[in-house]
């Protein structure tokens, strides 16, 4: 049987500064929108789930401010 290998600092490295490029895209696009903030609107854990999915950040943006969204 073999054994589990714990993942690497490498993969560890790549797969939060991958969530970070998601996160900063997906806050350039609101902040395009001129709609909402993102730390106003989501969590990390809660953008982290979109992130795992394979969501764009196009998609991400229209789900956090449906259409006719006021303030």
């Amino acid at each position: 049987m073999k054994l589990f290998r714990k993942p690497s600092a490498l993969s560890f490295y790549l797969l939060k500064s991958g969530f970070q490029a998601f996160k900063a895209r997906v806050k350039e696009e609101l902040d395009a929108t001129g709609s909402v903030n993102l730390d106003d609107v989501i969590d990390d854990e809660g953008l982290r789930t979109f992130y795992r999915n394979g969501d764009s950040p196009a998609f991400v943006v229209a789900a956090l401010c449906p259409a006719g969204y006021d303030d």
